[in-house]
């Protein structure tokens, strides 16, 4: 009896200090491992904002003959790597922000949220309020915010909070929020990611804007990430959107596993997953339903033709990219 075992090699960018997500992808690939069929991973740990060493990581993952990539980017990366993906037919699957245009081996495991962040905006009728964006995330959506006030005469201040220095950051945002006080800027938008947030909001308790009176959107997807518990004693209102439902029966076994882990073994397993860790493990299981079907379908996925040469001239994208990319967004 001659027992069949495929392989499929994907590899990861992750940026330095993404242990839980890292995680979350470890724990994704042996959950969805099977007896006869399995991802194999080849792993870099980078500085996304580092577009040199994106490319660098980008072509050695290429060069090793990955099927697909799942990784992060910034605002300076993204550019880099949807170019690469284009030209080369190598599916990207990041749960990073969405980025701007539309590219066809890019897939984007979160969700937009411009149109449900206008659509809360109507809802409270707010026409006058801050708007706090981290540019490292992309301006479309301070874009489309900036698009509907023009049409609805909102009026907006809108603050990049992105390229404030770490050692001055808690001063900067004390300044800042005084500063919002002076204009009687009480409806306040922060899109920055859980951890920017998190800076912030201590700042904001810190002087006091936590109060009744204050009322805070938060346009990321994990509200619940963070511990809002202060602001709220305080009486200021938060509002915001989460994408990962614990109440639901499949994500509390889930969660209940991932409790479970070792966190010397697992890193950030010690903490509730965050969302960005919660996509990072759908993406495993994105990809390997995907090459699964492939497997199944008996498609010859070999890399004839190409050596793996990210920055040849021509370049010669992969034969078999197409299909990979229509097996993952099925």
């Amino acid at each position: 009896m001659i027992l069949s075992f495929c392989v499929f090699v994907t590899g990861g960018l992750f940026p330095r200090g993404a242990d839980q997500e890292y995680s979350a992808f470890r724990v994704g690939m042996v959950q969805f491992g099977m007896a006869d069929f399995r991802l194999t991973p080849h792993i870099d740990n980078l500085e996304v904002a580092n577009s040199f060493a994106v490319t660098n990581c980008f072509c050695s993952q290429f060069s090793r003959g990955v099927y697909a990539i799942f990784g992060f980017y910034d605002k300076k990366s993204v550019n880099t790597i949807t170019s690469f993906c284009e030209t080369l037919h190598v599916s990207f699957i990041t749960p990073s922000f969405p980025a701007e245009g539309m590219n066809q081996f890019v897939l984007q495991m979160r969700p937009d949220i411009k149109g449900p962040l206008v659509s809360l905006v109507e809802y409270y009728k707010w026409e006058k309020f801050a708007y706090l964006y981290d540019s490292d995330r992309g301006l479309s959506t301070l874009q489309v915010i900036l698009d509907t006030a023009a049409e609805k005469k909102w009026v907006v201040t809108a603050i990049n909070v992105g390229n404030l220095k770490d050692e001055r950051k808690d001063e900067a945002y004390r300044s800042l929020f005084q500063d919002l006080e002076i204009r009687k800027e009480r409806r306040i938008i922060l899109d920055c990611e859980q951890d920017k947030v998190k800076d912030i909001m201590e700042q904001v308790i810190t002087i006091g804007r936590h109060v009744k009176g204050y009322h805070y959107i938060i346009a990321n997807l994990g509200f619940v990430d963070g511990d809002l518990s202060k602001i709220q004693y305080g009486g200021a209102n938060v509002s915001g959107f989460q994408i990962v439902d614990f109440d639901d029966p499949v994500v509390a076994k889930f969660d209940q596993r991932w409790e479970a882990l070792e966190e010397k073994e697992y890193p950030g397993a010690d903490t509730r997953i965050r969302y960005t860790s919660a996509l990072t493990y759908d993406a495993v299981h994105v990809m390997t339903e995907a090459f699964r079907f492939l497997y199944k379908q008996r498609i010859d996925m070999s890399r004839r033709g190409n050596n793996g040469d990210c920055l040849a001239n021509p370049a010669v994208p992969w034969a078999q990219g197409v299909e990979i990319e229509r097996a993952l967004k099925q």
